[in-house]
């Protein structure tokens, strides 16, 4: 089945597709990339969203949870499914300090559609432990890593709970296929920001949608007993072989004077919700899950209590108000220390 021609590949109801792993995604082709109308390319994502959801929702009939961030990817999941005539539970993992900015967009997003919301918040203590489990189940302390899996942690103990869980819909990939957070140098309507944006999209979508990556079986890792339903709802050829087709004035505009990215999914989004949080939900900039759910700056905190905590550290200075560069050279010193300690 296709989408008006332009993706040939058959829908799939699986978790997600590695596709570069399907076909050869790396090497350059702004030449597919002639899709310039915003509306158009909307008229494409909203079509295969409502198709690739029910594909989903028909091979799972266990209650479906969506995990709501508050940002646009996430929300416009959740929407589509309740188009469909179905309402997730939704699931927003937040650290309880209030630095981050999901609570107020994931609970505005879950009345106005009407969903059930459970807001998970985490304090210091809770980002202590579920930091330990998430190095320890990953085998390795990457940042990035270690901060995604520390909310899907929370969110796994909480379905724990639940009597009934089917499909976990992530809005998850929708950034690497539609340029999310990216900013083009060249000027939008010209060829050079066709290739620079190609390229772009080209190399984040080559070196993650795949099996050979950092942690390849990141999800049977972290969350394995949802591992096979925590669907990455844009992450299938399908997706691809439509977003390919975008041009740069598809994915970036002006709206209100402000400069937004994921053009086309920002108007599906606006289509799918209520006429009276459009424009606050369906426009506002988020940062990646790590940072605006609050957990990199819960991390932060932990490590200048450990750098506090280091011998002399209190002498010249306090790690708990001094500079980032400061504390992680603190830390890198410790570090040094400890590995002549072991190499004794």
């Amino acid at each position: 089945m296709s989408s008006n021609n332009v993706a040939s590949s058959d829908q799939t109801s699986e978790a997600w597709q590695q596709v570069a792993d399907l076909r050869d995604i790396s090497a350059p082709d702004p030449e597919r990339r002639r899709i310039v109308d915003p509306n158009v390319a909307a008229g494409l994502l909203r079509s295969e969203l409502l198709d690739r959801i029910s594909a989903v929702l028909a091979a799972d009939p266990g209650e479906p949870v969506v995990m709501l961030s508050g940002g646009v990817d996430s929300i416009a999941v959740a929407a589509a499914a309740v188009q469909l005539g179905v309402l997730p539970h939704a699931v927003t993992v937040v650290t309880s300090d209030g630095a981050g900015t999901d609570a107020i967009g994931a609970t505005a997003a879950a009345d106005a559609l009407g969903l059930t919301h459970e807001l998970i918040e985490l304090d210091d203590q809770d980002i202590d432990d579920l930091a330990r489990e998430a190095v320890s189940k990953l085998g390795l302390a990457e940042l990035w890593e270690v901060s995604y899996a520390v909310p899907l942690l929370a969110m796994a103990r909480h379905l724990d709970q639940r009597a009934s869980v089917g499909p976990i819909l992530t809005g998850s990939a929708a950034d690497a296929i539609l340029a999310g957070g990216k900013t083009l140098h060249n000027p939008i309507d010209s060829a050079a920001a066709v290739d620079e944006m190609d390229r772009i999209i080209r190399k984040e979508a080559s070196s993650n949608f795949r099996w050979d990556r950092l942690v390849p079986d990141f999800q049977d890792r972290v969350i394995p007993r949802y591992a096979d339903r925590f669907v990455h709802v844009f992450q299938t050829l399908r997706f691809w072989e439509i977003a390919e087709t975008f041009a740069p004035g598809a994915l970036f505009g002006t709206i209100d004077g402000n400069r937004v990215d994921k053009l086309a999914l920002r108007i599906v989004c606006d289509q799918l919700l209520p006429q009276d949080t459009r424009a606050s939900l369906a426009w506002s900039r988020k940062s990646p899950i790590q940072r605006s759910a609050g957990i990199m700056g819960a991390l932060e905190r932990a490590a200048r209590r450990a750098a506090a905590d280091l011998p002399g550290a209190q002498t010249y200075g306090d790690p708990m108000t001094e500079s980032a560069d400061t504390v992680a050279t603190r830390l890198y010193l410790a570090l040094l220390d400890h590995n002549k300690e072991q190499n004794r």
